[in-house]
């Protein structure tokens, strides 16, 4: 059984496992210090010069006063000033702190990385000519490059990106682990069917759940809150109510009352109140999130179903050849502040018939834009697929509204998690 704490705990548990906790990047300023011996505030520009001279590859010298460090010259901007005229009878006898910077940037050892960029920027940018000094109790402890720092933040967020990758490809695992028992339901006790499952970030706010029950299937297909993880984390809580109110061999489930009883559930887990603008107010926080649904229990015969649903539409093209039946969803979401816990969604009892294409989308297939018109795809271009392509096999009928949808959408970037339920009632 599914409750929401070990929902959370699986994928709390996942992010704090995506590593090896053996971490070899750079973190502190520490590794990124390089041994330099200093120079004085007594060594002469001439001595100074001679020392670029011999080192070739040293940019910048820091000078110390007892250990202290309170300046640094770059060798490039050394060198330019020197080589001007009379400058070398001027200042070669005189102490090299004339051509230093007294305001370099200096930090601690025990600096984090991410604290030593943030104070790099700050400097206006010298860090990456000049270098940056670092010190252990006051005294100097070393110098650091801007192309080692850059380097080793660029480690760090590459580090970071493959453990979140890492993170969200466990917590696909978890997700689609609560949708197997759904998908054996649809092999076995629905028959010609197809489902077309896309989420836009490896895991997502879509999902659906099926059951076989005393008097037939219940299903439902959902659209909650948002993509990603904080989708993914949204499914997880209905999918624990879910698994907590349908079981093998009840009957006489009413959706329109479990869409209610759902309202309410989500509202007492996220703490969501009728008023959210009191609670504000109130300096209380709480979220507002929730979801779309369609809940449906279809006859052992699969000839009828009873049928409700929070914004999800439902169409039918039956047999006889009619227009495609549109059974449009209540215009109140489930679960949201500004939707009231005494909200009710009606149950319908809708005739199916013989060898009816049934089909049921989330909002990712209607909002999506196309490239061409860059308008939404829209339900009447969904309705006239369907009535164009009546007479396919489910698998196909789908599997072509795919191709499809796919060209339709060309180059835009895909908006939303994408679902849609599609099966044929035996003739």
């Amino acid at each position: 059984m599914l409750n929401v704490e070990s929902l959370y705990e699986s994928l709390a548990s996942s992010f704090a496992h995506s590593g090896d906790g053996k971490s070899t990047l750079i973190t502190r300023a520490e590794q990124l210090t390089r041994s330099q011996e200093p120079v004085s505030q007594h060594v002469t520009s001439e001595e100074l010069r001679l020392k670029f001279t011999e080192h070739v590859g040293m940019s910048s010298v820091v000078v110390v006063e007892d250990r202290r460090p309170i300046g640094m010259v770059n060798r490039n901007t050394f060198m330019e000033q020197y080589a001007r005229p009379y400058a070398r009878e001027l200042y070669g006898s005189k102490s090299c702190v004339h051509f230093m910077d007294a305001k370099p940037l200096i930090v601690d050892v025990g600096t984090p990385v991410e604290t030593l960029v943030r104070a790099a920027v700050e400097s206006g940018g010298k860090v990456l000519t000049d270098g940056y000094i670092t010190t252990q109790h006051g005294d100097y402890a070393g110098i650091g490059s801007g192309f080692d720092l850059i380097k080793a933040m660029s480690e760090i967020e590459a580090e970071k990106t493959r453990q979140l990758m890492s993170s969200i490809s466990y917590a696909s695992l978890i997700q689609r682990s609560h949708l197997v028992e759904s998908d054996q339901v649809l092999r076995n006790d629905i028959g010609a069917y197809a489902l077309m499952w896309q989420p836009r970030d490896v895991v997502g706010g879509d999902a659906y759940f099926f059951r076989k029950v005393g008097d037939g299937v219940f299903g439902c297909v959902f659209d909650c809150t948002g993509h990603g993880v904080p989708g993914a984390f949204m499914t997880l809580i209905v999918l624990s109510f879910l698994e907590q109110q349908v079981h093998p061999g009840t009957t006489g489930i009413q959706p329109g009352e479990l869409l209610a009883q759902l309202n309410a559930y989500i509202k007492r887990v996220l703490r969501q109140p009728d008023r959210h603008a009191s609670d504000m107010a109130r300096g209380e926080k709480s979220s507002n999130d929730g979801l779309d649904a369609a809940m449906f229990v279809l006859s052992a015969d699969q000839q009828s179903m009873r049928f409700a649903s929070a914004k999800l539409v439902l169409l039918l093209a039956r047999k006889d050849g009619s227009d495609v039946v549109q059974i449009d969803g209540e215009r109140i979401a489930i679960g949201y502040s500004d939707t009231l816990l005494a909200s009710r969604w009606p149950t319908h009892e809708v005739t199916l018939g013989p060898d009816c294409l049934v089909v049921i989308p989330t909002d990712g297939v209607i909002d999506q834009i196309g490239e061409a018109k860059r308008i939404a795809h829209g339900k009447k271009r969904l309705v006239r697929f369907l009535q164009e392509n009546r007479d396919a096999r489910v698998a196909a009928w789908l599997s072509d509204f795919d191709e499809n949808f796919t060209a339709w959408q060309g180059r835009q970037k895909r908006r939303d998690d994408v679902t849609m339920l599609a099966f044929r009632t035996p003739a």
